[in-house]
This record gives C-alpha cells, sequence and structure tokens, in this order.
C-alpha cells in the first residue's frame, strides 16, 4: 500500500486500491480508506467505510456517530471515529503517519489513553439518547 507523504490529494488509484483491499475485508485499508476520505471532504462515504468496517468491533462509536450524522453534524460524526481505537491506532493510519514522525519526547505528548477516550464517548452516547428522549437504548 503506498503511504503518501506529500500532504497531496490521494491519486485515484490509491483510492481505489484501498477501496477494493477495504471490500476484501482489510480493516487497515478501510481505516485508511475513511481517513483519506475523511480529510479531503468526503465526509459520507468516510462514515460508511468505518461503519461496515469497525462497526461489530465499536457498536458504541458507531451509533455515536450515526447519531451525530442523524443531527446533520457530520463532522463531529467523523471525529468521534477519528478518535476510536481502531482507527487511531491503526497501523496503516493517519494517526499513526503523524506518531512515527515524532521524535521521543514530541511522543509523549502524543500518547492515547484509551480508556478515557472510551468514557466520554459513552457519556456523549447517553447525553445525545436522553436529549432523543431514548435512554433505553443505550449500546
Amino acid at each position: 500500500m503506498e503511504i503518501r507523504t506529500d500532504g497531496g490529494v490521494p491519486e485515484s488509484d490509491e483510492i481505489a486500491n484501498l477501496r477494493a483491499q477495504a471490500e476484501a475485508g482489510d480493516r487497515d485499508a478501510a481505516g485508511r480508506l475513511g481517513e483519506l476520505l475523511a480529510k479531503h471532504g468526503d465526509l459520507e462515504d468516510a462514515l460508511r467505510v468505518w461503519a461496515r468496517a469497525y462497526g461489530d468491533a465499536s457498536p458504541t462509536t458507531r451509533r455515536l456517530a450515526e447519531l451525530l450524522a442523524d443531527r446533520g453534524d457530520l463532522r463531529a460524526a467523523v471525529e468521534v471515529w477519528q478518535f476510536s481505537d481502531p482507527v487511531r491506532q491503526n497501523p496503516a493510519g493517519l494517526h499513526e503517519d503523524f506518531l512515527a514522525a515524532l521524535d521521543t519526547d514530541e511522543l509523549i505528548d502524543w500518547e492515547d489513553d484509551p480508556e478515557d477516550w472510551a468514557s466520554m464517548e459513552r457519556e456523549q452516547l447517553t447525553t445525545l439518547l436522553t436529549e432523543r428522549g431514548d435512554e433505553t437504548a443505550l449500546a
């Protein structure tokens, strides 16, 4: 898989290659595809890619992203996936590319604590469901 470091718009063949890999069940390719799509403005397709690839492994993330998208906040829905464990810790992902470019001192400031994010995600999901009057639908 080609990893672009020039910051440019991904080549259409890179997107096509990642899409084919994702459709064949490669979650790492799906994670990177979603990130690239989101980075370049295709938020709806990014959300679909992540939900299909990781929805069964991250039902709380999927549900929260769906609720935010239903409210019309696609950017917040994308951010939910971008900070979820499956996407964030994807070895082929943009976050991993970013971390690999840091020196040891800088890396300390960027270490993730998945439990903190999971707790915040649950709180946000609970709040959204309560606002909808749907407290019993917690995933």
